[in-house]
């Protein structure tokens, strides 16, 4: 993986792990937990195999952050709020977009 994918999806990765504990915390969300916890590890063992394989780490990462840019999009689009909806939609994209255009590199120079 590139230097700059793989700082940016493991920085997502924690992110969205402290938001799930946040969300825990503060409203009891047990599914901000949940989710928050599963889609950072997986990012993250992404992000390891990702030193083998780093075509296939590109696409686990960005379906992931795509899902989940589309999931807190309609959550803003409901709350109106930026927190978190509307944030965790442009970190989800920032990824999305670093790590496609990591994946299109490494597509095109085999």
């Amino acid at each position: 993986m590139s230097y700059v994918s793989k700082i940016t999806s493991r920085i997502y990765a924690l992110i969205l792990i402290m938001g799930g504990i946040m969300g825990y915390v503060k409203a009891g969300s047990l599914m901000s937990i949940l989710f928050g916890m599963f889609s950072g590890i997986l990012i993250l063992l992404a992000c390891q195999f990702g030193k083998k394989d780093p075509k296939s780490a590109y696409l686990y990462i960005a379906g992931i952050s795509l899902c989940l840019a589309m999931f807190f999009l309609f959550r803003f689009s409901i709350t109106g709020s930026m927190m978190p909806g509307g944030m965790m939609f442009l970190f989800s994209m920032t990824t999305f977009v670093v790590v496609g255009l990591s994946w299109l590199k490494v597509k095109n120079q085999k």
